[in-house]
């Protein structure tokens, strides 16, 4: 539940009428996620790792790590 990652990892998901992170990051996305897409939102990564039925029922979620810019 959003609830439970917000205090796992001391965020601040957005508060929205969703209670699953799966709705949550279907309607950022505007589709649903397939396995295997990454989505990043309030600091943290969100991995599909498995759907069924048209709804995900796995993510993996770590946190956003920044990309390291290039020298040049």
């Amino acid at each position: 539940a959003i609830e439970r990652v917000n205090e796992a990892f001391k965020v601040t998901l957005p508060e929205t009428d969703f209670e699953t992170i799966g709705g949550l990051v279907a309607h950022e996305m505007g589709h649903v996620p397939k396995r295997g897409e990454h989505y990043a939102l309030a600091g943290l990564q969100f991995t599909v790792l498995h759907t069924k039925g048209g709804a995900v029922r796995w993510f993996k979620v770590s946190p956003a790590v920044a990309p390291v810019p290039q020298a040049s």
